[in-house]
């Protein structure tokens, strides 16, 4: 009557195309004799820490990974490494004070100030 295909749902990489999908990297260390809990006892880390690493900028634990594999660590995400191999920092933590504005008015503190002298 009608084709009943399978239509799984697949997991996309959630870095870019370039980058080495995570279950790549896992199933790459596992032939390599490493797990992610064995990299991350070994170095002092939690194992959640070097599992973050896949998916999310680290370079400490990128450089671990990739030492355990025995390539460079822009070779496996060469979407977080510039052209000169140095990692892209990405921070998304506190405003610069150049970006940064106040939520109030400072003219009302400033005439306080002034009043009191």
């Amino acid at each position: 009557m009608f084709n009943q295909t399978s239509r799984k749902k697949t997991r996309v990489a959630p870095g870019p195309a370039s980058d080495m999908h995570p279950a790549d990297i896992k199933c790459a260390l596992e032939k390599a004799g490493w797990s992610l809990r064995q990299l991350a006892l070994k170095n002092e880390l939690s194992a959640a820490s070097v599992a973050v690493a896949l998916k999310k900028r680290w370079p400490r634990v990128e450089s671990i990974i990739a030492e355990a594999l025995g390539i460079k660590p822009w070779e496996i995400w060469p979407s977080r490494y510039d052209s000169n191999h140095k990692p892209i920092k990405k921070h998304r933590g506190w405003p610069t004070s150049k970006s940064f504005k106040p939520k109030h008015s400072t003219e009302a503190s400033d005439k306080r100030q002034g009043d009191s002298q």
